[in-house]
């Protein structure tokens, strides 16, 4: 029986780094698409399939870190969001938002591997 794949998308402006990350997080039963800039991000959290989870840098162009996380959860109740950023202390408006993990960069790729089983265990 073949299971659905869950689907991330990553939000990064830096395209090469987004890239890496989802040829990564593929390899470990993911499935990914990557958008570089927030306006692309909010548009296509709205497109069916609507992503399982959200891996996100805070500060991207054309959004926040807190208006996607806000787009994303009007979209699918209860997703998991992981809000990447390499200065934590912008991330404090997020300290309100339920069931967000802030994660310093760099990233440490097991830990978030290991939070993403958690959240979305895959299937082999």
């Amino acid at each position: 029986m073949n299971e659905r794949r869950p689907l991330l998308l990553i939000v990064d402006d830096d395209y090469r780094t987004a890239l890496l990350l989802g040829r990564l997080l593929r390899d470990d039963g993911y499935d990914t698409e990557i958008e570089p800039d927030g306006v692309a991000a909010l548009a296509r959290l709205g497109l069916e399939p609507i992503p399982d989870a959200l891996i996100t840098d805070y500060h991207v162009p054309g959004a926040n870190g807190l208006s996607l996380v806000r787009r994303a959860r009007v979209c699918r109740d209860g997703i998991p969001i992981f809000v990447v950023t390499g200065d934590p202390e912008s991330a404090a408006p997020l300290a309100n938002e339920p069931a967000i993990e802030v994660i310093s960069k760099p990233v440490d790729y097991a830990s978030l591997v290991a939070r993403l089983h958690a959240a979305l265990p895959v299937h082999p």
